[in-house]
């Protein structure tokens, strides 16, 4: 399947959310307490939230159709990150990756939130613009393909591009935001993903 993304740019809400994450991964507390914390705040109806459901959720921003149950999925996983375990192999034109847990739960949230980030591309609904490697792959989705298998424990995904410079990107995203995230959970999903070495935007 085709990747479908799009620029998006964070806007007022787009931004209070941003910060609200940063707030949560700066508090006191474990991991675990700071994602239930996310989902309570997500799911209230505080100040800060309001408008983010409805029509500031429309296509093209960050807050879109599903974010709610995208994002426990997202703060799901990081809690758990010591339960997953993650492989990356270098293709000659991208990257295939096996993430998987021995736990169902985490199995099964794995594969959920691939779905869930595919539909994202689909609906051109993009996160995390704050990110230069994730900016960058939203801009050049029409030059990359993803494809994914549900194996035992958790799913196979196979993401490639004829163009050398989003296959550095593509690498880029599945070692150093990817399987950081699965090793050190939210402390480094609050981190913008470097560039990677050699890359430079060819677009027009």
């Amino acid at each position: 399947m085709r990747m479908q993304f799009s620029r998006a740019r964070l806007g007022r809400a787009g931004l209070s959310a941003a910060l609200a994450v940063v707030v949560l991964a700066c508090s006191p507390g474990g991991e675990a307490d700071r994602g239930m914390a996310m989902g309570r705040m997500m799911g209230s109806d505080m100040p800060m939230m309001r408008g983010m459901r409805g029509g500031m959720m429309s296509q093209g921003g960050m807050m879109g159709a599903g974010m709610v149950q995208d994002m426990g999925t997202i703060h799901g996983l990081l809690a758990s990150h010591q339960s997953i375990d993650r492989s990356v192999e270098d293709l000659r034109n991208g990257v295939r990756t096996v993430t998987t847990s021995d736990d169902p739960r985490i199995a099964e949230l794995i594969r959920t939130h691939v779905r869930q980030m595919t539909a994202r591309y689909e609906r051109d609904q993009p996160i995390r613009m704050m990110d230069p490697v994730f900016r960058e792959l939203f801009e050049n989705r029409d030059k990359a393909t993803l494809r994914f298998e549900d194996i035992p424990g958790g799913i196979r995904v196979t993401h490639t591009s004829d163009d050398p410079q989003v296959v550095l990107l593509i690498r880029q995203h599945a070692r150093r935001f990817v399987s950081e995230a699965a090793e050190q959970g939210m402390s480094r999903a609050m981190r913008p993903t470097p560039l990677p070495e050699g890359y430079a935007d060819t677009r027009e």
